[in-house]
């Protein structure tokens, strides 16, 4: 990897501003991997946080009576008052929350799979063609 180039360009006040130019060569596998399922593990409990929320409110509203209520009237034979599809059992709150649950694991594995996978590309990629150059300016 080249040295950094600076250059200094004066800044209004007199100071001047460094620049330094720099290229990303390398991503630490294992840095991706602890760094990205941080960052899924987060997202998960988002994701838990607003399902429980919506589902409140959606409950608190009658969403889910009235769409087991529909269900139930479609699906039971005319003149008969049993014999329906029992809908409610569909929209319960143990139900919607392990379902989330069990996608929300599924995406932390994911993410932090693709995550490390990626690193490994970008480095091969970046052996090939030099990486991405960076360049940074000093605050002023």
């Amino acid at each position: 990897m080249p040295p950094a180039k600076r250059t200094t360009k004066p800044a209004l006040g007199g100071k001047s501003a460094r620049k330094a130019q720099l290229q990303l060569a390398r991503l630490e596998p294992w840095s991706v991997m602890k760094f990205s399922f941080v960052m899924s593990l987060v997202c998960f409990v988002v994701l838990l946080v607003a399902v429980i929320v919506l589902y409140t409110i959606l409950s608190g509203l009658g969403v889910f009576d009235a769409i087991s209520d529909t269900i139930n009237s479609l699906t039971k034979e005319q003149g008969e008052t049993t014999g329906s599809v029992d809908a409610g059992n569909w929209f319960s709150f143990f139900r919607v929350f392990g379902y989330t649950v069990l996608v929300g694991a599924l995406n932390v594995l994911l993410v932090t799979a693709l995550s490390t996978v990626g690193s490994v590309i970008y480095n091969l990629a970046a052996d090939l063609v030099g990486g991405v150059e960076v360049t940074l300016k000093e605050a002023e």
